[in-house]
């Protein structure tokens, strides 16, 4: 009897030490596209949209109150909406924050666009010519426009010199969860890869 006991205690303990998962980063299926910069220095300030996904499993825990989300960029704390644009992975509707959904109704998923990262025009022609040969550069005439091009999926296969220059400095993404059962909030936070 007391063997058993104590396999049960050990086995309790395992797993209420598993670290919880509250998000895991995927390889993106949505497309990469290059835009006019929201806020160009000059005609042809140009910007690729590179999507950053990530599945939520905050449905999960129940007593989880309110999330909040921080992306930093290059060690810089990112703006939403004037840096970076949240989407929910299923719907492609824009999220403005996490706080608005309560369990069970959070997204499954969501992906992030960072807004600033420039392109020459020479670079982002080469580009649409390599995967969008019915367009070009010139149809870029409004920050309305965009030009898609392929699944990140296939561009982080096809330019890794492009994704490793953009990962230089690692970008991180934390979720502040608040629990109701605890007062500290709980800090998950990742590298983006």
């Amino acid at each position: 009897m007391k063997k058993i006991t104590l396999l049960i205690s050990i086995a309790l303990c395992f797993t209420n030490c598993k670290e919880k998962t509250y998000f895991k980063e995927i390889v993106s299926e949505k497309n990469v596209n290059i835009a006019m910069a929201e806020f160009p220095k000059d005609k042809e300030g140009l910007v690729i949209n590179v999507p950053f996904e990530f599945n939520l499993y905050f449905n999960n825990f129940p007593n989880i109150r309110s999330v909040n989300i921080y992306y930093k960029k290059d060690n810089h704390l990112c703006s939403e909406v004037d840096d970076y644009l949240m989407y929910d992975a299923q719907t492609d509707k824009m999220i403005f924050t996490l706080d608005n959904f309560e369990c069970p109704n959070y997204p499954k998923g969501i992906y992030i666009i960072q807004r600033k990262i420039k392109i020459s025009k020479e670079d982002a022609q080469k580009l649409i010519k390599k995967y969008n040969t019915k367009t070009s550069v010139e149809n870029i005439k409004s920050t309305n426009d965009t030009i898609p091009l392929v699944s990140y999926k296939k561009f982080k296969e096809d330019n890794p010199k492009f994704i490793e220059e953009l990962r230089k400095i690692p970008d991180t993404i934390t979720f502040v969860i608040r629990n109701g059962r605890e007062r500290k909030p709980i800090y998950a936070k990742a590298r983006i890869n």
